[in-house]
């Protein structure tokens, strides 16, 4: 029931934001090239010692990692993603999971989706005698988009509704042609100190509003506008890919004999809103009889800007070892949070929720936790 809770949550602060933006979404945007990396690391550690029992009540905590790296060209792309999360108790190691993958693409026409790839995918969790390893090639569909230019041009809209220097929301066109502008940063930061080109590009932008909207900005308003173009830390994307091939196993969990597999996945992003990200990843690896053996790993993220100082932050990452002849054994790990931003780390309040392998049940953890994004 726990576990239904925290995923419907997540979902639904996701889905139920559409449409937020207007009409014109973040994923229609279409970028040149995109070029994005998120990587959180995040602690829980609860001590709670009672003096009417006996020892310590409570001494444990976890460590989770996340990391997700994207580039895609018109001739060219890849992916790495990746979760990992240590349960401790008694300052000793309870418990370990941790998948990833890396995938390179090449498509076969600049520019279309139709691409062959290459794949290096691993897992594992507590309870399996070794890590499961496997390298794949194939070919699939699909491709992604950095959306963040769209996103700022949602923000700057945002604050000039705020600041009253806008009456009602922009033309469709004039947001669109906002975001193109913000787009060709490179452009303008060639040579160039950082805040020379945001001052140029703000310049831009200013007068591409002034002309859509038919008003004049204060400088106020063109610093802002200076501001948000310079911001880091809300990057959005949007798109999907599926993907199958075959592959060899490197390394068989079970320490079964190594043989060539099935391999097929699926990737997709989605900006819901300017400070909202869902990402997920599915990926199966098997022999040809891949519904009876298999392993499957799937993460679950979602990302939501609550305020200029505070967060939400919530992932979820399933992995399933189905031998021949066995039942599955399943790890499944769940964390929330709502952090504030404290300094330069995020500090807030977090729930996980995880199940191992081979445990009777769920472990549960509510505590105070730290969070700090790298890049």
């Amino acid at each position: 029931m726990m576990k239904r809770v925290v995923v419907m949550t997540m979902l639904g602060v996701a889905f139920g934001a559409l449409g937020a933006a207007g009409a014109v979404g973040l994923c229609d945007y279409k970028p040149p090239q995109t070029d994005l990396t998120s990587v959180w690391l995040s602690g829980t550690y609860r001590y709670f010692d009672d003096p009417a029992t006996a020892g310590v009540d409570v001494n444990a905590g976890r460590a989770t990692m996340s990391l997700a790296k994207l580039f895609d060209s018109p001739g060219f792309g890849y992916t790495v993603s990746g979760v990992g999360e240590l349960g401790f108790a008694n300052l000793a190691l309870a418990s370990l999971a941790a998948q990833g993958a890396a995938t390179a693409r090449y498509y076969f026409a600049s520019g279309e989706p139709y691409f062959g790839f290459g794949s290096l995918s691993a897992g594992y969790a507590t309870g399996q005698p070794k890590p499961g390893i496997t390298l794949s090639v194939g070919a699939g569909y699909g491709r992604f988009s950095d959306v963040t230019p769209l996103a700022k041009a949602f923000r700057i809209q945002a604050m000039l509704l705020a600041r009253k220097q806008l009456a009602q929301n922009l033309p469709d066109d004039t947001l669109l042609a906002v975001a193109k502008e913000i787009g060709r940063w490179a452009e303008y930061a060639a040579g160039k100190d950082p805040a020379t080109a945001a001052k140029d590009l703000a310049a831009a932008v200013g007068r591409l509003i002034e002309a859509g909207a038919k008003i004049r900005l204060d400088l106020r308003a063109v610093l802002a506008i200076e501001e948000e173009i310079l911001a880091t830390g809300r990057e959005r994307y949007c798109g999907w890919a599926v993907q199958a091939g075959l592959g060899y196993e490197l390394v068989d969990p079970y320490g079964d004999p190594q043989d060539v597999v099935v391999t097929a996945s699926a990737d997709a992003a989605y900006a819901p809103n300017p400070d909202g990200q869902l990402l997920f990843r599915a990926l199966a690896v098997g022999p040809f009889d891949i519904v009876n053996q298999h392993t499957l790993s799937v993460i679950l993220s979602y990302e939501q800007a609550l305020s200029p100082t505070s967060s939400f932050l919530a992932n979820a990452a399933l992995q399933r070892v189905k031998p021949l002849g066995a039942g599955p054994k399943d790890s499944l790990s769940l964390n929330a949070q709502v952090s504030f931003v404290w300094g330069k780390a995020n500090v807030g309040v977090a729930l996980g929720l995880s199940k191992a392998a081979d445990a009777p049940g769920w472990s549960v953890d509510l505590s105070l936790s730290l969070a700090m994004k790298i890049l």
